[in-house]
This record gives C-alpha cells, structure tokens and sequence, in this order.
C-alpha cells in the first residue's frame, strides 16, 4: 500500500477477525483489533476444511471459494507459523472419507459425486470393502464411500493462538472490549468505532467480524446464531485412535487429531450455549454407527458453540452502500475460508474497494438490501 499507512479497526477476534488484522498489518496498515473476550465458535470446532466433503448441490455456488481457500490454506499456514516464531503448523493434511452408513445415505453421496464431477473434480467411488480396506475404523454399516485425499483440517484453538501472536509481531494493537457503535462523518461514512469502555478508535476503514453479533453493529449484516454441538473422545494413554482420515456422513463427522477424535455436530436454530443429553446420545449412536470402535474411547469434553449465519447461509465480504466492511457469514465453512477472506479485506482496503476480487465477489453485502427492496 502506498502513501500513508491507512488505520483500520475490526471489530471481533475469532478466525476472520484475526486472519484479517495480521494480513492487513503485514500489508503495512495500522490495525487495532476489539476482543469482547467471548468464547469464539472457532474454539469448539471441528476445524476441517471440507471443501469437497462439503460440496452440495444446493451449495453449487459456493464450491469455487471453497476450493480457493483450501488451495491458499498451505501459504497461508506456513506464513503463519513463521510469524509465529515456528513450532508446529495447525494444519494438518488427513484426507477425508464421505461415508454412507444408513440406506438414504447412497443417493447423497451420489449427488455429491455429480457436484464434484461437475466442477471438474471427480472423487473416486469406494464399496463398503473398499472403504474399509482404506480406513480400517470403518464399520459395516459403511455401504460406500467417497475418497477425498486432498481434504485438511486445522487445529482451531492453536490456530487461535497462533494468530494472536503473529498479529502481535506484526504490530496489531488489541482493545479487550467489545464494538459498542461504528462512528460516522456526516456522509454516514465509517470513521472508527466507539467501544464498549467509552473510548473511540478512530480509523479510516472499518471491518466487522464479530461472527453471529455483527448484526449489532451493521444493520445490513442479517447474522443470525447457529448452535453446534460438538463431543471430543480421548484414547487411553499410549493407545492409537481407530481413525487416520476424517470421516464424513450426512449426519456426523469424525475428525481425529492426535489422541482425539472431534464428533460433531449438531445445526441447531437455537442461540443458547447448553449441552443437552439429547444431542449427546444422537452424536454418539451415528459416531458408532460409522466406527464402531469409538465405543472405547474417553468422552473428554461436550462443547457448544454459535455459528455465524447469514439469511442465505452465505458469507458476506465487501463494503455496503455506506463504506463499512464486512466479514461476517462463515456458518459452517468460517476455518476453510478464513485465507480467502482475509486476503479479500486486504484488498478492498488496499483500492478502497467494494466488490471483493476473486471468487467471493458474488457474496457481497449489497444482496441483502437488494432482497429486501432497498
């Protein structure tokens, strides 16, 4: 960026929050961060980054932006961890299996095939013994099953860790206190962002990632929360879980990472943080049904979590008509889309921007107001 080093305040540190203030600092901007000190969604989650796990029909939209960001996460990890004085990457290439173990399964999973196939990326088609022969934690409810070699997943809570410190290094200045009220000039133009102390931050550019509570901040953010419901099962000590890859079913997904498998989880339309033994026990009987020899391990932790979700379920990246940013929208796909939208802050910031470049420039704000007859 040239001439002088723009300000800029966003307003929330979960992945997009931070993702977005460490880039925009390594791009040479001022960046103060506001922290509400919450508990982000990022910090129960799963963390795959499922973009072909994930690929539905009814998503077809979303399948480009999804395959970008998996295809940045390598980049944009390593960064990291040398930003963050090295250690080990949270991201980890597992693979992943898409499993059908009930009979409606099938004809999903084959849907998802044609998506896939579709997009010029064919999955290979694996029987039950196929499958099985692959991932051996497999149970014979397995019928058939999707090779996904190229899925990841990321560590969530040091990924956390690790963009703190990186955006640190990188001179991000953090306010622990909550977005009260974005200021305006008389153009209703975005001129920083009075917090939830008193004090003001001014700025020329403002950016709202305060997942599920955006809404209170930008009118034109409809984010709504989501509830997830996660369980973490822990091996015995020394011993191995029975699962390598993530295992993906339409109703559960396995995502196993060192002693631990993550089982999760639950959509529901509810803004409460409690776990309930209802969504345990449903958790459970479809983990055992696809992996049989989960029965064994530990049940270690039962987390919650609120999805950010938008009226259509997609992000929202861009300025609205008034000229504040917006980050907001990640629902399920937040952790494999975090590079790609920071990387799309950066540049609207950098050319004063409204429309994201790339592949999340359909996913604009301005579609809501649109919607609405605005």
């Amino acid at each position: 960026m040239s001439g002088e080093a723009p300000r800029v305040v966003v307003v929330g540190a979960g992945p997009w929050g931070l993702a977005c203030a460490w880039s925009l600092a390594r791009a040479g901007c001022g960046v103060v961060v506001l922290d509400d000190g919450g508990r982000p969604a990022a910090h129960v989650a799963a963390g795959m980054l499922g973009a072909r796990s994930e690929a539905r029909e009814d998503e077809a939209d979303l399948l480009a932006p999804m395959t970008a960001a998996l295809e940045a996460w390598d980049g944009f990890a390593a960064d990291l961890v040398h930003a963050a004085g090295g250690g080990p990457s949270p991201l980890v290439a597992s693979g992943a299996v898409a499993a059908a173990v009930r009979p409606e399964h099938a004809a999903e999973l084959r849907r998802r095939a044609a998506t896939l196939a579709a997009a010029g990326m064919p999955a290979r088609v694996l029987t039950g013994s196929e499958a099985r022969a692959l991932e051996p934690g497999l149970g014979p409810a397995v019928s058939m099953a999707l090779d996904l070699p190229e899925e990841r997943q990321v560590e969530p809570r040091a990924l956390l860790d690790a963009l703190w410190v990186a955006a640190r290094g990188a001179g991000v200045e953090r306010i622990r206190s909550a977005g009260a009220a974005v200021l305006r000039d008389e153009r209703r133009r975005p001129v920083g962002v009075r917090d939830a102390d008193g004090e003001v931050h001014s700025a020329r550019d403002v950016v709202i990632a305060a997942g599920h509570a955006a809404g209170k901040l930008a009118s034109g953010a409809p984010v709504r929360p989501v509830k997830g419901q996660i369980l973490r099962l822990r091996a015995a000590p020394g011993a191995a879980v029975p699962l390598a890859r993530t295992v993906r079913t339409p109703d559960v997904y396995l995502a196993p990472r060192g002693d631990e498998v993550v089982v999760g989880a639950t959509v529901e339309e509810r803004a409460d943080r409690h776990a309930t033994a209802g969504a345990v026990a449903d958790l459970l009987e479809d983990a055992l049904r696809a992996c049989p020899e989960l029965r064994e391990l530990e049940l270690a932790e039962v987390g919650t979590g609120l999805r950010p979700a938008t009226a259509d379920g997609r992000p929202s990246v861009g300025r609205d008509a008034d000229g504040l940013i917006h980050a907001v929208g990640g629902y399920r796909h937040g952790l494999l889309l975090a590079p790609l939208v920071a990387a799309a802050v950066v540049d609207l910031v950098a050319r004063a921007g409204t429309v994201p470049a790339g592949p999340l420039a359909p996913f604009v704000p301005g579609r809501f107001a649109q919607e609405d007859g605005r």
